[in-house]
């Protein structure tokens, strides 16, 4: 659209100087023609009168032919005048824009932030659903959302061992204790924000989140070493690249998760369904000073997908239609 207006501004002042450098050439032949043309149409000496009014009409002629190449001139010149002020009032407006707009994005931010800690559980889902929307509008925000969100699941998904409240865990078994409503909110946020390079999608290390429900999120190149995801469902999740060290994911429903380039060192996949999961480029063997191989059967491993470049973890056979390393 700016596109055709500017087209459409050039082609008016094209216009305008053309019709402008006629006039003027107009005005130029009129004045030669005053002491020429006369003189030839009547040379007869009794001609005087009708030289002179002839004389006198292409003066006449001249005049007008200057003033209006002058004033498709000035035109030109208030045209472009309003223009450059046009242009620059706009310029403002932008800029006032953004500035009246980071101020919203600052205000709303800090609202959201202090809904999450209320003690009432719509009011903390409130200011998580208003960093989504904060993280979706504001490109430059949505790093430091990420973060937040992050903080806020690790600090609500504690190890039942280490609550800071001292408070005993429940009877019910850890793997069977899906996380409050607050949190796997924040997880569902965290996978489903907008992929922007450059911008991490979470870090949830070390978290106690059992019996997640993560479907279809995308959690590539996530931190998720040493975090306690048994019994979780995360069927077509984007776990690409994700470090996954240590981590536990006994009886994980992994059904067309994409792990490729994923670290899974000494991760415990004990019963995870594994099937058209993607491990090409996954490391599973644990050769490094620092971890040991992941815990899987050739079982499982012949329901994944992978390639030459899976590492797989001593013992465990490679499927025969995987190329061989």
């Amino acid at each position: 659209m700016s596109d055709n207006r500017g087209d459409a501004r050039r082609s008016g002042r094209r216009w305008l100087l053309t019709v402008a450098g006629l006039a003027g050439l107009g005005a130029v032949a009129a004045v030669v023609a005053i002491w020429h043309l006369p003189a030839w149409m009547y040379p007869a000496a009794g001609d005087a009168e009708a030289r002179a009014t002839l004389q006198g009409g292409l003066l006449t002629a001249t005049a007008a032919l200057t003033a209006v190449a002058g004033g498709l001139i000035a035109l030109d010149e208030t045209r472009q005048a309003n223009a450059e002020t046009k242009r620059a009032n706009e310029a403002a407006d932008v800029r006032e824009r953004a500035a009246n707009a980071n101020t919203h994005v600052r205000e709303f931010y800090a609202t959201a932030i202090s809904l999450l800690g209320s003690d009432t559980l719509d009011v903390r889902l409130g200011g998580l659903y208003a960093l989504e929307r904060i993280a979706v509008d504001s490109p430059a925000d949505h790093r430091i959302v990420v973060e937040v969100l992050s903080a806020f699941v690790r600090e609500h998904a504690r190890p039942p061992e280490s609550d800071p409240a001292g408070t005993p865990p429940p009877p019910i078994p850890a793997q069977d204790r899906p996380p409050a409503t607050d949190v796997q909110t924040a997880l569902s946020v965290l996978g489903r924000l907008p992929t922007r390079e450059g911008i991490p999608r979470a870090d949830l290390a070390d978290a106690h989140l059992p019996a997640s429900r993560l479907d279809g999120a995308n959690l590539s190149g996530a931190r998720l070493s040493r975090t306690n995801l048994a019994g979780s469902t995360l069927l077509g999740t984007n776990l690409s690249g994700a470090r996954l060290h240590s981590a536990n994911l006994t009886g994980v429903w992994l059904a067309d998760a994409d792990l490729t380039e994923a670290d899974l060192c000494w991760t415990d996949l004990t019963h995870a369904n594994l099937h058209g999961v993607d491990l090409t480029g996954a490391r599973l063997d644990g050769e490094s000073p620092w971890h040991g191989p992941a815990v899987v059967t050739s079982e499982q491993v012949a329901e994944a997908k992978g390639n030459a470049d899976t590492a797989l973890p001593p013992g465990v056979d490679r499927p025969t239609e995987w190329t061989q390393p």
